[in-house]
């Protein structure tokens, strides 16, 4: 698969890109034309409760469907129409259309929404929210931003047929035994930057320099690729198609692909498990009611949803402190929500985000996409 001595991946580099630019799907219209609210950003009363709402292709899509939006209907908040999206490109149409934006609540990876202009949306008011206070304190924004909606765990994922012996370490993607069996996200993903950041970190590096993971990707990792995926959807066709056996990749994603029948299976790494922390924000400059926007909200705060989402099949990990995790999450990360955030690595986004743009293009430059 090389020329010329070059590094080069085949058909399957990239599989799904496009799913990544333009991943807008719009699952069911909205009939309303936006127009400009008042300076506040948000509206107080009188507007829409036909509310459209972003959120990520996958478990969260099915989340949404089978369990935050019917609760927001039982609670009286209105309709919610879904939008299925990317965060960058969520980021991207915001900043397009800043006064007449296609959504109004967007679910955002934290670290496109730390790197985005905070005009573009309404600090949370959490007078209307009356799950706030059950959010563990971590798990809150300092700033007055919608608190995490729900954590997802980055691990690695293995094929335990042909990995027999559980992998235990982020390093054992190195592995030379694995060669030609291994993927991962590219950069310009929350997954693929957090896994980078934190093979750097293994080394010496940090959230603002990680050269230690360009030096093994260069020497160690690239030799074991077998190709580069777009995005968790791309990931989950190569361990269904049986081309690759490694990757990193998020445990509700892992857990939905074995019930699915894929052989498949998750671990935490022995240095941590990385997690990724989106949350709900109301978008700014819309006709919609801002009490419909926070009641979408609170609906996915509360113990009822977050519980719903702990278990099989979503399996992401609760922010309301209230929920007692069981049966896969317990078995992870222990019975308790505070056990489970003492075992994870939080990366902090305020130092990655300066450099994003710039390790992006050396990525795909040293990968030679």
């Amino acid at each position: 698969m090389s020329r010329s001595g070059s590094f080069q991946f085949s058909r399957r580099t990239l599989l799904g890109t496009g799913l990544f630019a333009g991943t807008a799907l719009l699952i069911k219209a909205c009939d309303t034309t936006p127009t400009q609210t008042s300076a506040g950003g948000g509206t107080s009363g009188g507007g829409r409760s036909d509310l459209i709402v972003t959120t990520f292709a996958g478990s969260w899509e099915q989340l949404y469907r089978d369990v935050i939006v019917p609760a927001f209907q039982s609670a009286g908040g209105g309709s919610a129409n879904l939008v299925t999206m990317v965060s960058l490109e969520q980021v991207a149409q915001l900043t397009a259309a800043p006064q007449n934006p296609p959504f109004d609540v967007a679910l955002i990876d934290e670290g496109p929404f730390n790197a985005a202009s905070k005009e573009l949306f309404v600090p949370i008011p959490v007078e209307m929210i009356s799950n706030y206070d059950q959010v563990a304190p971590q798990l809150l924004s300092p700033d007055g931003w919608a608190p995490t909606t729900g954590l997802q765990v980055i691990g690695l994922a293995y094929n335990p047929s042909e990995i027999t012996t559980p992998p235990t370490s982020w390093e054992d993607l190195y592995d030379p035994q694995f060669r030609g069996r291994v993927s991962m996200q590219g950069m310009q993903t929350t997954q693929g930057t957090s896994v980078m950041v934190q093979l750097a970190k293994l080394r010496g590096g940090s959230e603002s320099n990680i050269e230690p993971a360009f030096e093994a990707l260069e020497q160690e990792l690239k030799p074991n690729l077998a190709g580069l995926a777009a995005n968790s959807g791309a990931l989950a066709t190569l361990f269904q198609q049986g081309e690759i056996a490694l990757a990193p990749h998020d445990l509700n994603n892992v857990m939905a692909l074995k019930a699915r029948g894929v052989d498949i299976e998750w671990v935490a790494p022995q240095e941590g498990a990385i997690a990724m922390r989106p949350s709900q924000q109301i978008v700014a400059n819309t006709t919609a009611d801002l009490a419909a926007a926070a009641a979408f909200i609170d609906a996915s705060l509360s113990l009822e949803v977050q519980t719903a989402m702990s278990q099989e099949p979503y399996n992401f990990l609760p922010v309301n402190r209230n929920v007692e995790l069981t049966g896969l999450l317990a078995e992870k990360f222990g019975s308790t929500l505070d056990e489970a955030l003492g075992n994870l690595v939080f990366l902090d986004w305020s130092q990655i985000n300066p450099n994003r743009s710039e390790w992006i293009e050396r990525f795909d430059q040293a990968i030679q996409l």
